[in-house]
């Protein structure tokens, strides 16, 4: 069977990872050490229950494999290796380079999950990049996808396990109906699916459990890539019901698509020509960044230049020069290959530099001035409630105590809250704007009579919220402000709370993307044709606020707070 790390926490902790090592440590050569120390400085990772350097102190052991925080990132190194944004040197298998194809992930900011959806199904075996047990010859996501299509557009957990997990190839005649037609005969009754994962683990020499645990990556990344959603379905022969992931519509134009296009896997490649591999590799490369939101016009003269070299590629390969093609070069080629065709970026090397910085911009990145608010901070008049704040500030003051200035500890207090859900984040904003001397009031997480979030008040005109926990957004989309205007419109014919139109509707959210193109013509649209205004608060501004008032008791002016359209910005 083929084997899925699991390093656990969600798909968007999982990025958060890769980019805080990538921040930290780009243009190096990095050990797992180097990258665990990164996550750790990030909040990222904790070692029985200990954070920072005590983390590692706690976590490090003479025998590495009985070391936590050494093997969890172990587990996350080699599925960054399995998306190709991750490459072991030529030297050693241990020590690592983050790619082009890495930096283009993190460059993609808020919109990174199209170019994730791309390197997952990029996933191949065999690989340059990988070494893993066993003869696979494989394409694990496209063929998951393809026997979903040919199952009923459904897979259980157990039946991902016999059926195409447990496959040694998707090439050949007919690997989907003969996958198929294994998962038909095990959907019969209990009995039969229970017999057959059985047989996988009795031949595999592994328990049930761990069989499972192979699947929790997968299944995380087709959950929250929207390919998959959670339903019911009947056995046949006994009609009891059990669990599967059927695709969604994304899920099924996504499986549709790589049913229908040309999978050209490493052997393949590693006969073609250097010229034509050349070829196919940027071809292939910035297709799939195009198909993720990137704009290739910076790289149009780069891809006329290896057109040629490209068609001749395909026409080797017996394949139509119309066709979509399967290929990520960083997740096949080995790396003197990729070395070579996309060559190492050094800072002031001219033509490549640019080359890089063109093809790592996503469409739509903001220029409005106008939308970005500087804090007006005035003297403190009121007091919050010093009971349901006491812990909070605390809290605030035990990172202000730890970090050298004010904005490193808002940022820090803002990782270690990036796993909150709406049950820990409503009450945390709240609690953040009575600290700033305002009354607020949430709401109770899945209660919709009220419509909005939570509440605040500027004297006695109330300010509805939207509120988006990490878990729900880790950045904030247009989505958020539709629902701010909602509130608004809500609020306004209600008349349940004491309000006016002037006044802004906000939205608090975990993070505000590096492209806010898309929100900014929303709030500007929306002022223009409601005369609503939107104003937007992320949580490492919130907090930095609020660590100014408990230190020093400013707080933000209660006239700016409450006319504010745009992004609050520190």
């Amino acid at each position: 069977m083929l084997r899925f790390p699991n390093p656990g926490s969600t798909i968007a902790n999982f990025v958060f990872v890769y980019t805080a090592a990538f921040e930290r440590l780009q243009n190096q050569t990095v050990n797992l050490d180097d990258i665990v120390a990164a996550t750790v400085e990030a909040n990222l990772a904790t070692s029985s229950g200990y954070m920072g350097s005590e983390a590692i102190a706690r976590s490090t052991r003479t025998d590495r494999s009985r070391d936590p925080l050494y093997n969890q990132l172990k587990m996350y190194a080699e599925l960054f290796r399995a998306l190709g944004w991750l490459h072991p040197t030529e030297n050693s298998a241990l020590n690592y380079n983050f790619t082009l194809l890495g930096r283009q992930v993190v460059s993609a900011g808020q919109f990174y999950m199209p170019l994730l959806e791309e390197t997952v199904l990029g996933i191949a075996h065999p690989s340059h990049i990988l070494t893993i047990r066993g003869d696979h010859n494989l394409r694990p996501f496209a063929f998951i996808l393809r026997t979903m299509l040919a199952s009923g557009d459904a897979l259980s957990r157990d039946e991902m396990i016999i059926g195409p997990l447990s496959a040694l190839s998707d090439r050949g005649d007919d690997p989907v109906t003969e996958v198929a037609t294994l998962v038909g005969k095990a959907r019969q009754d209990p009995e039969s699916i229970k017999a057959a994962v059985e047989n996988v683990s009795r031949l595999r020499n592994a328990q049930i459990n761990t069989l499972r645990n192979y699947t929790r990556w997968p299944i995380a990344i087709m959950r929250d890539c929207g390919w998959t959603e959670k339903v019911r379905m009947k056995f046949r022969r006994t009609g009891r019901s059990f669990e599967v992931h059927r695709l969604t519509e994304h899920g099924k134009a996504v499986a549709l698509r790589v049913a229908d296009a040309i999978d050209i896997r490493v052997d393949q490649a590693d006969s073609l020509s250097i010229d034509q591999k050349e070829g196919l590799s940027i071809h292939a490369h910035y297709k799939m960044l195009e198909r993720s939101g990137f704009d290739i016009a910076p790289v149009m003269p780069k891809l006329d230049a290896t057109r040629d070299a490209y068609r001749g590629a395909l026409n080797s390969l017996g394949v139509d020069l119309d066709s979509d093609i399967l290929f990520s070069p960083f997740q096949s080629l080995n790396v003197s290959d990729t070395g070579r065709i996309f060559p190492a970026v050094n800072e002031g090397t001219g033509t490549q530099q640019e080359q890089v910085t063109a093809t790592s911009r996503i469409d739509g990145r903001d220029s409005r001035e106008h939308l970005f608010v500087v804090p007006n901070y005035v003297q403190q008049q009121e007091q919050g409630d010093g009971t349901e704040t006491a812990s909070l500030k605390e809290e605030l003051r035990g990172f202000l105590e730890s970090c050298n200035s004010i904005e490193e500890a808002a940022e820090k207090f803002a990782i270690s809250r990036s796993s909150d859900t709406q049950v820990q984040f409503y009450p945390l904003v709240s609690q953040m704007f009575r600290i700033l001397g305002f009354k607020s009031e949430h709401s109770r997480a899945g209660v919709n009579y009220q419509r909005w979030d939570a509440c605040v008040w500027a004297g006695n005109i109330a300010i509805p919220i939207e509120i988006k926990s990490p878990t729900e957004e880790v950045y904030l989309s247009t989505k958020a402000i539709r629902q701010a205007l909602e509130n608004k419109i809500i609020l306004l014919a209600r008349e349940s709370l004491e309000t006016s139109r002037e006044v802004t509707s906000l939205i608090i959210g975990y993070q505000i993307p590096n492209e806010r193109g898309d929100l900014s013509s929303l709030i500007d649209d929306i002022f223009k044709t409601f005369d609503v205004r939107i104003g937007v608060i992320d949580l490492y501004t919130l907090t930095l606020i609020a660590m100014r008032a408990t230190i020093d008791e400013m707080t933000i002016d209660r006239d700016q707070l409450s006319l504010l359209r745009g992004f609050l910005h520190v």
